[in-house]
């Protein structure tokens, strides 16, 4: 397979995957804590499948265990954002407002790395915050609602989880290292509120579960097919590609979520411009 193909099945897959994220989180009421260990521990167990097949190994991961934690601990907390954001927002809003990720990544480069910011990244910036400002019912009350501020600390949480994440990830192999923080994930987000456990049970039942399990695969083969379009191709051209997931979340969501069509054209050109912002800011 080339890494064209992997590219597009990795944005159809982690698009669809938001969608059945929305449907079961806002139908269902779902504990944010409870789904996103379930969810977390799911996927982790599904891409250990195929790490055990080529070869299991985590040689070296003892020489990057600060980013490690660093990692897993915002993807745990991350990920209850995540959720929270989910179930207040619609997923094509969710798509914008998670995509603010691209922000804190490229300022951890600058903080740590001591990367320069071209006045490019700085227009990019700024499309990113104007597409977010967009999905405002009002914009002077934009942080008196949850669910943008809840979007907001999801993309800062994911942003310096996947910077540590795709750092140790060079380092050790790729595949086993995203089965086992997924798994390590799910472990961290129910020592944060180990009452959280006696709350599985109505994840558990197969109609729920059977749900979780198929976002598990669409979600765990997105990740899966990211990891080699980037091995495979460049990352000047599969990271920008890999940005069209925003528009196709929304187009998703519009054509199969009837709940979410209003404000159709606004939606349209806030994805288009936050597309445009992230491309800006990683080309």
């Amino acid at each position: 397979m080339t890494w064209q193909l992997f590219t597009l099945i990795s944005v159809l897959g982690l698009s669809v995957s938001v969608l059945l994220q929305r449907t079961l989180l806002h139908k269902h009421k779902t504990d944010p804590f409870a789904y996103a260990i379930i969810f977390q521990a799911i996927v982790g167990v599904l891409l250990l499948i195929p790490a055990l097949v080529y070869g299991f190994t985590l040689a070296g991961l003892e020489n990057y265990l600060l980013p490690s934690v660093i990692a897993v601990l915002c993807f745990g907390i991350g990920h209850i954002f995540y959720a929270k954001t989910l179930q207040r927002v619609e997923a094509s809003s969710f798509s914008i407002l998670f995509a603010t990720q691209a922000v804190w990544t490229m300022a951890l480069g600058m903080l740590l790395l001591h990367e320069s910011m071209t006045w490019v990244q700085v227009a990019g910036t700024a499309l990113i915050f104007a597409s977010v400002a967009m999905l405002a019912k009002n914009l002077r009350k934009l942080f008196a609602d949850r669910g943008v501020v809840y979007g907001l600390i999801t993309g800062l949480l994911f942003g310096v989880a996947v910077y540590f994440w795709s750092y140790v990830g060079r380092y050790v192999d790729g595949m086993s290292w995203a089965a086992i923080s997924f798994i390590v994930t799910s472990l961290v987000v129910l020592l944060v509120r180990p009452r959280t456990l006696l709350q599985l049970r109505p994840l558990l039942r197969p109609a729920v579960f059977s749900k979780l399990a198929l976002l598990g695969i669409f979600y765990g083969l997105g990740s899966l097919a990211m990891m080699f379009a980037y091995q495979l191709g460049t990352f000047a051209i599969v990271s920008p590609l890999r940005q069209t997931s925003i528009i196709v979340t929304v187009l998703l969501a519009l054509t199969f979520l009837p709940a979410e069509r209003n404000h159709i054209a606004k939606k349209l050109l806030a994805a288009a411009i936050c597309t445009a912002g992230v491309i800006l800011i990683i080309v």
